[in-house]
């Protein structure tokens, strides 16, 4: 534990103690401005400057004062004050007489302030650091004493006319006195002007009259343009319509026409197309009439002789068949006989030479077998040249006939489409005789039911009149015709199937 009465330690103890009351005295005693604010050092010496010009002069106010910054105030020597810088606000009003003798009354707002230089902050602080809230009245008194000087000296026009003005004189005149007193003025608005007596009104009741007599006149001008404007646009308006109207007009009148164009085109298109469809139709009528009456002229001109050509063909291949297997048949005769003998020959040999007998009977069987098969060969081929041509006969003769009865039809159209007709007719009979078997019929004749046989007929009848009236054709004198060319052919063809036919027989081999 050292030692307390140690001098060297009391030093210490006593140094370290003026310290800390040095440093606390320093800290209480320096000063920092706000920056709305002034400090104002006093009791010092005074300081020698040198302006702008060069010249030098020494300040005797004893007075320092520091913005926006701290200072140091020695205890003891010196004392510290503070001064308020902030702006303040002034609403005044003032009743003065104009040049013209019009007493007027105004009022004012103006913003002031403790002006920023050291100079002007001693000049504020000398008047007001004590009682920093006479600035207003004493600003106050200063505005308005320069706003009543400034308004003796305009008319009540001119001061109308022109405030911004009024206002500035006004800041002149009082610049001096509130320098002085380290005061400035921010703004300075004129905010109202009036008088008791009306007069600032009635300045303006001729201007005013001046300008309603001109708004009415402009404004019955304008009415008068106007109405003029309308009449003019509702004349444009009639004239588009009337325009409109006989565009419309024509172009009904145009689609009116186009449609009655397109209504008589269709019939007449449609009356074109049937016309020549009606001569095509005719044409193929024609053409179809021209077959039709070629094929029957073929069917009934040339069927008779083609059906007789084909009997005799077919006879004349029939007996030259039969000739053909007649003189197989005496071939074979023939050549059994020639076996017979050769038979008989052999027998003797075997009479004459019993030694050779079994050798001569069997060269005799051989040779009789080769004498019967080549009489048999010698009739196969006869037969079959004898079929083949009956075969070529009759295809010969059948084709004959095709080509007759095509030229018959290319004759004879019409009679073809009649035995066409005819062909049909046995169904035609069968539909209209199921027609009266599936209908409930009450007969009311004193005929009975032979009445109902006799009208069948009798349809029947009608329907034949009915297609010789339509198309031409009469197929009762067709089936009339028909049946006396059958006639004809069939006794034509018995005739020549009777008669000699004559068929030169082969030579025998």
């Amino acid at each position: 534990m050292p030692d307390l009465l140690n001098p060297i330690f009391i030093l210490i103890l006593l140094a370290a103690l003026v310290a800390v009351v040095l440093i606390t005295g320093a800290v209480r005693r320096y000063r920092i401005a706000e920056p709305d604010e002034a400090i104002i050092v006093t009791g010092r010496k005074g300081k020698t400057t040198v302006d702008a010009s060069g010249h030098s002069f020494t300040d005797l106010s004893g007075q320092k004062v520091v913005t926006g910054g701290g200072v140091f105030v020695m205890p003891f020597v010196q004392k510290s004050f503070k001064l308020s810088l902030r702006s303040r606000r002034l609403l005044f009003n003032t009743t003065a007489q104009t040049k013209n003798g019009i007493t007027i009354h105004a009022q004012a707002v103006a913003v002031i302030k403790v002006g920023g230089t050291e100079e002007m902050i001693r000049n504020a602080a000398q008047r007001f650091l004590s009682q920093q809230e006479e600035i207003e009245s004493s600003t106050q008194e200063v505005l308005s004493g320069s706003l009543r000087g400034i308004i003796g000296q305009l008319t009540v026009l001119d001061i109308i006319h022109d405030r911004k003005a009024l206002a500035d004189a006004v800041l002149q005149a009082a610049e001096d006195a509130l320098t002085k007193q380290g005061l400035v003025v921010d703004t300075l608005q004129i905010q109202e002007i009036n008088d008791n007596q009306n007069y600032i009104s009635n300045l303006g009741v001729p201007e005013s009259a001046a300008v309603q007599r001109a708004a009415a006149i402009a404004n019955t001008e304008a009415q008068k343009a106007a109405e003029q404007a309308s009449i003019e646009a509702k004349k444009q308006i009639l004239e588009a319509n009337r325009v409109l109207q006989l565009q419309e007009a024509a172009v009904r009148a145009e689609t009116d026409k186009a449609v009655a164009q397109a209504a008589a085109a269709k019939p007449l298109e449609d009356a074109v197309q049937r016309q020549a469809i009606v001569a095509q139709e005719e044409i193929t009528a024609q053409r179809q009439a021209e077959l039709r009456e070629q094929q029957l002229n073929a069917d009934v001109r040339k069927v008779a002789d083609a059906e007789s050509y084909r009997i005799q063909v077919t006879a004349e291949a029939n007996a030259k068949a039969r000739q053909v297997e007649a003189n197989a048949e005496r071939a074979s005769r023939e050549a059994r006989a020639e076996a017979a003998k050769a038979e008989g020959v052999a027998e003797a040999a075997v009479t004459e030479s019993r030694g050779n007998a079994q050798r001569t009977a069997r060269i005799a069987a051989a040779e009789a077998a080769k004498v019967e098969g080549e009489a048999e060969a010698v009739a196969t081929a006869a037969r079959g040249r004898a079929e083949a041509e009956a075969i070529g006969a009759r295809g010969i003769a059948e084709g004959e006939a095709i080509e007759a009865r095509a030229k018959a039809l290319t004759e004879n159209a019409q009679v073809v489409l009649a035995q066409e007709l005819l062909k049909v007719m046995p169904a035609v009979a069968e539909a209209f005789g199921k027609a009266y078997a599936s209908s409930q019929i009450t007969v009311v004749s004193a005929d009975g039911t032979g009445k109902l046989t006799s009208d069948m007929v009798g349809n029947m009848a009608t329907m034949t009149q009915m297609m010789k009236d339509a198309t031409g054709i009469d197929l009762q004198a067709i089936v009339n015709a028909t049946a006396q060319g059958s006639a004809a052919g069939t006794a034509m063809a018995k005739r020549g199937q009777s008669g000699p036919v004559l068929v030169d027989a082969p030579a025998s081999e």
